[in-house]
């Protein structure tokens, strides 16, 4: 395995997973009312612990578990979520009007809850607890799954965080679930025919 390998893949998966998630969509309803950088830094204070601790979970559950069995179970996981993206119902897109933003008091704390409660247990969460097992060996596998999938959530979050506070609009959510959806089975049948090869 390359050094980079984790982190690149990380990266890549939890990107395009994170795009149209219902977590996105929070952070962009959240960047309607509160100032974008406060929004931005809750987000991302949520997002590096909730992937800190699917990391961890998943490197515990690496060396616990049979190696082959883990990746087996990862493959299938990876499967499933490209599937469940294919396969969900877009939601009404909601009535709304202008964007308006407020400024509060502990609004960063206020974000950070709101989407670590929304997150966990999220696909999203799901898959770095995957990736975790799966690149679990190495410290540098298991940072670097955390720094590519903490990279790649803040990264898709910072766009709805922009695209909430300058224009109120969504993320073309049927797209980025196609997208995301095939991108997920591949790397599932890809985890699959490596370990049954």
């Amino acid at each position: 395995m390359r050094p980079m390998t984790p982190f690149i893949t990380s990266f890549i998966l939890v990107t395009i997973a994170e795009m149209a998630d219902k977590t996105q969509l929070l952070t962009l309803s959240l960047s309607c009312r509160y100032p974008a950088r406060k929004v931005l830094i809750g987000v991302a204070i949520a997002i590096a612990v909730l992937n800190l601790i699917a990391v961890v979970v998943g490197a515990v559950a690496g060396r616990f578990i049979p190696l082959t069995a883990v990746r087996i179970g990862a493959g299938v996981l990876f499967i499933g979520f490209g599937l469940w993206n294919l396969l969900a119902k877009e939601k009404p897109a909601e009535e709304g009007g202008e964007c308006e933003v407020k400024s509060q008091r502990h609004v960063i704390l206020a974000v950070a809850g709101a989407f670590f409660i929304a997150e966990i247990g999220d696909k999203t969460q799901l898959a770095v607890l995957s990736l975790g097992a799966r690149f679990e060996g190495s410290l540098f596998g298991s940072v670097g799954v955390w720094l590519g999938a903490t990279i790649g959530m803040i990264l898709a979050n910072a766009l709805a965080v922009v695209i909430g506070h300058t224009a109120g609009r969504r993320v073309p959510e049927k797209l980025m679930k196609r997208i995301s959806g095939a991108l997920f089975i591949g790397f599932g049948i890809w985890t699959l025919v490596e370990v049954l090869a």
